[in-house]
């Protein structure tokens, strides 16, 4: 298996083929930098492994001292193991190793190499994460704004140089980074230049490399992306106290429009943010006149301010009907967040395992299934740390959520959630699966009260005949109607992502006001 991250201090590894089958580059193979893992405080080592339903290792870090970052990593994981599987795979292999810390800044790649039909291929992914903002970010960010059109179109002309397709290239800039998309991870190497890793597929059978110059980048950097060449070349450590705070997103009470997503304006504070005379020469569009090319999205996987996304949660599991729960979704490309319970966990060791290695979500839900509000304090701390250690023990990591049974969770629950690292995750729509038993009942729910909430997270039980029989329905119609799948983490890592000891009943893009919510 894998290590989690190189430990190697400030060293350049290899960043993989820099042309089409492994032709190197014109402009000469550049490597990575890679930052010793140690300078993280605090950082966690955690590994998966599995054999059903696919030979799976998958060793990325958890940093509590930079929760948004652990959620990132989290969620690129289980996309890349969703991924493998939508593709056929029978292995696949993660590792992780740090690009660039400081107090600002920690970049991090995670690559995926994935065989399936008898050929071997490699994702790359790169988050770089703004402690300052407490927020994590796709490689779009090391790029200005008003730059962005005038690096597009270098990437473009040095992919030509490359004997690769430029035109691709640009169009695959556009796209959100891999594993969603088509648009590549970035990172710098030791002398400056700027590493530009396209997924399979692009311009290549594996993945390829465009290395732009340092003099070619430097102008055209953000605020962030000079701050992270420096955290590349020059680590410091990281301890997660940043240097100053800001406020990345506020918070709205009503429905945000798209065009209001973060991820789609400058950072807060930064200087590039408005065009320089001279920086950037608009593109010539296919009828000859000039067209800008805008700068892309940040966002790490998918936006739920832009795109219509709901959370189907799942708890009381594992259970026998579990894993027919995970063929539905694979069958539309979804996803879901399963809240598990100790004592069922010991009637199907097996499952949780399972569940992880597919690329679900998993979160704490109890040993014994008690209202945690009636119990004293040491009682509580038995039943979520208990848990916790089960499901680690299976899936080689702790869960960073926590849904109480009935929703029902006081000061002193928080504050031990908040002391095993675990945001509290209630939810908007309630099916009431375990009170009706009725799978046509279950799906009328679903469907005509997702509609009604921004970013719902509804409410199911695993363990019933009935919920097992509405998943297939449920997720079709709800995939026909525009909706996306995903999970918890998913639905929240955009817009700030969820707080350790806090509560929540939806995504993250406005103000809570559920049921025991106040996140």
């Amino acid at each position: 298996m894998a290590a989690a991250l190189s430990l190697s201090a400030c060293r350049n590894n290899d960043s993989g083929s820099n042309g089409p089958a492994g032709q190197a580059s014109k402009a000469g193979a550049a490597q990575l930098t890679s930052v010793d893992g140690p300078l993280v405080a605090g950082a966690i080592p955690t590994a998966l492994t599995a054999t059903s339903p696919r030979t799976v290792s998958a060793a990325v870090p958890q940093i509590p001292l930079a929760r948004n970052l652990s959620q990132a990593l989290e969620v690129v994981r289980e996309r890349m193991l969703r991924q493998a599987g939508w593709n056929g795979a029978t292995s696949v292999d993660i590792t992780s190793r740090y690009l660039a810390v400081s107090t600002d800044v920690i970049g991090v790649e995670v690559r995926a190499k994935v065989t399936a039909g008898g050929r071997t291929t490699t994702t790359p992914a790169a988050l770089w994460y703004d402690a300052t903002l407490s927020q994590t970010f796709s490689s779009s960010v090391l790029i200005s704004w008003p730059g962005w059109d005038a690096f597009a179109t270098a990437v473009g002309k040095q992919a030509t140089a490359q004997g690769l397709d430029g035109a691709k290239a640009m169009t695959a800039l556009q796209q959100s980074a891999a594993p969603y998309g088509d648009g590549p991870a970035m990172g710098f190497a030791a002398d400056g230049r700027l590493i530009v890793s396209f997924p399979p597929g692009v311009l290549g059978a594996d993945f390829v490399q465009v290395v732009l110059d340092k003099d070619v980048v430097s102008p055209l950097l953000s605020d962030y992306g000079a701050k992270a060449a420096g955290a590349s070349n020059h680590p410091s450590a990281f301890t997660g106290t940043p240097s100053t705070t800001a406020v990345w997103y506020k918070t709205p009470k009503d429905r945000p429009k798209a065009s209001e997503s973060p991820n789609l304006h400058p950072l807060p504070g930064d200087s590039t943010a408005t065009a320089k005379s001279g920086e950037s020469t608009p593109s010539a569009s296919p009828s000859g006149a000039a067209k800008k090319i805008q700068h892309p999205s940040t966002a790490v996987g998918i936006d739920c301010i832009v795109t219509k996304a709901v959370a189907l949660t799942y708890d009381d599991g594992p259970a026998a009907g579990t894993t027919h729960v995970i063929d539905a979704f694979n069958k539309v490309k979804g996803a879901a967040t399963f809240f598990e319970m100790g004592n069922s966990i010991d009637e199907f060791p097996k499952t949780p395992r399972f569940i992880a290695a597919s690329g679900f979500e998993i979160g704490n839900h109890t040993v014994t299934h008690p209202d945690l509000t009636t119990l004293k304090a040491d009682s509580v701390q038995r039943e979520l740390a208990g848990n916790s250690a089960k499901i680690k023990g299976i899936i080689g990591r702790a869960p960073l959520l926590f849904r109480p049974p009935y929703g029902a969770h006081n000061a002193t629950v928080d504050k031990i959630a908040d002391s095993l690292d675990m945001a509290v995750v209630n939810w908007s729509i309630d099916t009431e699966d375990w009170k009706t038993r009725n799978t046509r009942s279950t799906e009328q729910k679903v469907l005509k009260d997702a509609p009604i909430y921004t970013e719902p997270v509804t409410l199911m039980h695993d363990i019933h005949a009935s919920t097992i029989n509405a998943v297939t329905t449920i997720v079709n119609t709800l995939t026909e109607k525009g909706y996306t799948l995903v999970t918890i983490s998913e639905l929240t890592l955009n817009t700030g992502g969820l707080k350790a000891g806090h509560g929540y009943c939806r995504g993250t893009s406005l103000v809570q006001d559920g049921y025991l919510c106040k996140g």
